[in-house]
């Protein structure tokens, strides 16, 4: 069922925020829209994201939570929480689509939770679950309550071409944009780490070595993963202070940093303690300094590097690269089956990666006005 026709069409009704609804697929259709809502939700949410394939890390409860905490349910609100549910008949989450609506604004749009942090967004589907079936029920699910919502269309960015989200809702051919690729490194192709790197060109094996041992020189250097706990701060404000530095003196600008929110949302993500979190931190250190800093999720095994950062002090020595180096080593040690440098895609990142995946943005219009913010906006007009 296309999502478009569902949209032109408006005649499926709309979500019971009180309750679940029976669709025709036999699936019960609800809505989460409270704080309270959420932590009832947490067990059944967690359960689900355990057992979700694909990279879903993004849409962890833990990250969720977080967000929800800073933009949705904080004092002075910018979002409403959208938390679409879907059970089977004997009220078993089966899926789980994490949305959340802008307050204010001409154009309103529905959008993952966790933007603009978010590098992956998905729906969480219970893989015992068909997607068709999912889809028949949450397609006109929510093309009947956009306009309950008040917003013109639902605009979801950084869509994997392997993602859930994709099939069920027919996302095919209907992208904003052209396609970026994410850089992905499939370590369960090699052995071990020594054989990984040695699939390296000689050219970036001996610029490897060459920096290592610069640096080595210069006084003992070590490795250390962190997992989320509140001493955490003072690494997260070294790499964020690193990453400003970076941006600006490269002339680029970045949606997350250049929202204080985005920036509180994360480091309070790394420093909450939780045996559920995905978040890690990963630091390279000279003489017990930190010199370069990866913040990372890892899922079901795979690290998807979400940030790095380097002192620019040695950045002649390519800290960074080295960091990277030293987390696939550690990844290899870990059982990791892959390490995901995430779009766009970049020279430094070719190097590492031996495969990649599409990632695209999409709106799906729920009216005139979502159309022309699409076409004329987005696809057109937008700097």
């Amino acid at each position: 069922m296309s999502f478009v026709s569902d949209l032109e069409g408006m005649n499926a009704p709309a979500l019971n925020r009180q309750g679940p609804q029976v669709r025709a697929s036999g699936l019960q259709v609800s809505e989460v829209v409270d704080r309270p809502g959420v932590l009832a939700l947490e067990g059944a949410w967690r359960a689900l994201e355990a057992h979700s394939e694909g990279s879903s890390a993004f849409q962890a409860f833990d990250l969720c939570l977080a967000w929800l905490d800073t933009y949705a349910f904080a004092a002075e609100p910018t979002h409403q929480a959208r938390i679409v549910c879907v059970q089977d008949t004997q009220g078993s989450l089966v899926a789980l689509a994490p949305l959340a609506v802008r307050i204010g604004g001409l154009v309103r749009m529905a959008e993952w939770i966790g933007e603009p942090l978010i590098q992956y967004g998905d729906i969480l589907l219970d893989p015992d679950t068909d997607a068709a079936r999912v889809g028949r029920a949450l397609s006109p699910a929510l093309s009947s309550s956009l306009p309950t919502w008040g917003v013109h269309g639902l605009h979801l960015r950084k869509v994997r071409a392997d993602a859930r989200v994709a099939a069920i809702l027919d996302l095919k051919g209907r992208a904003l944009s052209e396609a970026d690729e994410a850089a992905l490194a499939d370590l369960t192709l090699f052995e071990n780490a020594q054989a990984y790197f040695a699939s390296f060109s000689k050219v970036s094996r001996k610029s490897l070595r060459r920096r290592g041992d610069a640096l080595a020189r210069l006084g003992s250097l070590s490795f250390h993963e962190h997992t989320p706990y509140a001493a955490l701060a003072p690494l997260c404000d070294m790499a964020l202070a690193w990453k400003t530095e970076w941006l600006r003196e490269h002339g680029l600008s970045s949606r997350a940093f250049m929202d204080p929110r985005a920036l509180a949302t994360l480091k309070k993500m790394m420093e909450t303690p939780s045996a559920h979190s995905p978040m890690r931190l990963y630091a390279l250190c000279l003489d017990g300094k930190p010199i370069a800093i990866e913040i990372s999720l890892v899922s079901k095994g795979v690290n998807m590097a979400f940030m790095g950062a380097f002192d620019p002090a040695y950045k002649d020595l390519s800290p960074g690269k080295l960091q990277m180096e030293a987390s696939i080593r550690h990844g290899f040690a870990q059982g990791w089956s892959g390490y995901d440098l995430l779009a766009p895609m970049s020279e430094y990142k070719k190097t590492f990666a031996n495969t990649t995946v599409e990632v695209a943005d999409y709106l799906l219009p729920g009216g005139l006005t979502g159309l022309l913010y699409r076409d004329l906006y987005l696809r057109t007009g937008r700097p």
